[in-house]
């Protein structure tokens, strides 16, 4: 079975935004939407206040997504991550995807494709216009801190099992235990059409509770150990087996224990290892790239050869251990040879010209323990065992070296110190890998749910750096020239 991707709603192109857009209101057309608002409304007791909170809205969401996937193939649901995008100009209330808040009188969308003026949009059950009031009723969305108090909690629910559970997962993600938290806060910040159980009105609705669907899978993640409760002994159609409404008085069976694995309902989430690309230096044979086709980002290739370049002359990035070479072949020009401490530029036979080596003291020619000569690469106030252990983040932080700051200054530097271009280079090189080395332990974190809100911001700053070291890496390769 192919696994569809679902997305965060801020990292969707426009291409993206305008079919979602496209196939909801091909759906409002055609009558399929209001079939889901009625279905909701009738809903309350078998999929609010309960267990089966989560897999009926699970299953609800599914069917949503092949109805729009009839429309569009290419279509699937996004989420709107609220402890994030958590303010009125957030980018999902822009004109061109959901609109935005609604006028002070009524409350009534005036701007994008779901206002009434234009239309398309005409509420059935509880309308005419959709309606939206932004923190007139909740002064703000959720945060992190909010979110991680239920997440952390490895039961998902307990006795009573309804909305009067004084823990467990599923009550604090449905937002009832010193309400309202979480899943009903959102509800009550949109306001407007999103209170009534007509909110499936507004189609923030679905992308709503497509991020409530991701954190119930993010926690079965973080606890494997930890099912669905309860098995039996809970309220009419909230135990693990038990048939839900409306598909069973439609002659279908879905179960709560149907719902557990969302990968066997066809689809997955970008934080998860099957939708996140892979980040590689060099492509294969003949394309010469420093970036693949997207999604095929990767950072590593094929284990244990990670290249910049992939043919012959075999310009690679890093060969096979222990032979850390600029260039493979003759005349054998590397970055690191064979026998640790001598780092030279040049390898076999004299005359050895090395980048950066001096005589140390008792005549041996050490790298690691050299003293200052290029400012981009030697810091005078630490050796370079002790360099290297400085907190990546850190490090990799800090500005550019001035050798670097612009293209004038690094040929100005170039011209009055020669080998500077090829020493700052070396260096480039040395940080880009270790640069790589810490994004790619973080992005292994990341897929096994391990990062905070805080670590996945950093680990996008430490993207960000690694494609600005890059930048200045490929200027220096050209000469120093913009």
């Amino acid at each position: 079975m192919a696994v569809r991707c679902r997305k965060n709603q801020a990292t969707l192109t426009a291409a993206e935004k305008a079919r979602f857009v496209a196939a909801v209101l091909a759906l409002k057309a055609n009558g399929t939407f209001d079939t889901y608002v009625a279905d909701h409304m009738g809903a309350m007791p078998n999929a609010h206040r309960g267990p089966a909170f989560l897999p009926w809205h699970r299953e609800f969401l599914r069917r949503f997504e092949l109805d729009l996937q009839k429309i569009d193939p290419q279509v699937t649901l996004p989420y709107w991550n609220w402890t994030v995008d958590n303010s009125v100009t957030s980018s999902l209330w822009d004109p061109s995807f959901l609109g935005g808040n609604g006028r002070p009188a009524d409350g009534w969308v005036t701007t994008g494709p779901f206002a009434h003026s234009t239309g398309n949009w005409n509420l059935i059950h509880d309308g005419p216009a959709l309606r939206r009031r932004f923190g007139m009723s909740a002064a703000s969305l959720p945060t992190p801190f909010d979110l991680n108090l239920a997440m952390s909690d490895a039961t998902y629910d307990v006795s009573p099992w309804d909305r009067f559970s004084t823990s467990g997962f599923r009550n604090k993600l449905e937002g009832w235990i010193n309400g309202p938290q979480l899943h009903n806060l959102v509800h009550v910040w949109v306001g407007g059409s999103m209170g009534p159980m007509s909110s499936p009105n507004d189609p923030v609705f679905f992308l709503h509770h497509c991020f409530v669907d991701k954190l119930w899978a993010d926690w079965q993640r973080m606890h494997p150990g930890s099912g669905y409760l309860p098995v039996s002994g809970g309220p009419a159609g909230h135990n693990l087996g038990n048939a839900m409404q409306p598909w069973l008085g439609r002659g279908e069976t879905v179960t709560s224990a149907s719902l557990l694995d969302h990968h066997a309902l066809g689809y997955a989430y970008d934080n998860e290892g099957i939708c996140l690309p892979k980040l590689k230096f060099g492509d294969d044979v003949p394309t010469r790239k420093f970036w693949d086709d997207f999604p095929t980002l990767k950072f590593r290739d094929d284990i244990p050869t990670l290249k910049m370049f992939d043919d012959p002359p075999t310009l690679k990035f890093r060969d096979d251990l222990q032979t850390i070479k600029v260039l493979d072949d003759q005349p054998t020009l590397k970055f690191r040879d064979e026998t640790p401490p001598t780092l030279k530029f040049r390898d076999e036979g004299p005359p050895k010209i090395k980048a950066l080596d001096d005589v140390g003291g008792g005549g041996t020619l050490s790298k690691a323990v050299d003293d200052v000569k290029i400012p981009a690469l030697d810091d005078p106030n630490l050796g370079k065992a002790q360099q290297d252990l400085v907190d990546p983040v850190g490090r990799f932080g800090r500005p550019a070296p001035f050798v670097l700051s612009t293209p004038h200054h690094s040929m100005a530097w170039a011209q009055d110190q020669p080998g500077v271009l090829e020493a700052a280079a070396v260096q480039l090189e040395s940080e880009l890998t270790q640069l790589g080395a810490v994004i790619a332990e973080r992005e292994e974190a990341q897929q096994q749910g391990q990062l905070t809100a805080q670590e996945v911001d950093v680990l996008q700053q430490l993207r960000a750096d690694y494609a600005a070291v890059m930048v200045e890496y490929q200027q220096i390769l050209g000469g120093g020239t913009a």
